[in-house]
């Protein structure tokens, strides 16, 4: 089981979300579209301390897609 505070670990899926937003240039989840579904689903305690990974993002654009127009 993974630590609850590890700001590397995306609180969705609990894989290596990737956030380098220490880095002076910055991190890709700072230019990303988080949607609001998502960052709903995030448990308070890690609210705005760890991000949510590419992968749920672009899993959740992906299964509203299949919603919208089907297969």
């Amino acid at each position: 089981m993974t630590d609850k505070n590890d700001d590397s670990i995306c609180p969705l899926c609990q894989k290596i979300n990737r956030c380098d937003v220490k880095a002076e240039s910055g991190c890709w989840c700072m230019n990303s579209n988080v949607p609001q579904a998502l960052l709903a689903k995030v448990p308070d305690e890690l609210k705005g301390k760890s991000c949510v990974c590419n992968g749920c993002i672009e899993g959740y654009y992906q299964q509203q897609a299949v919603r919208q127009y089907g297969d």
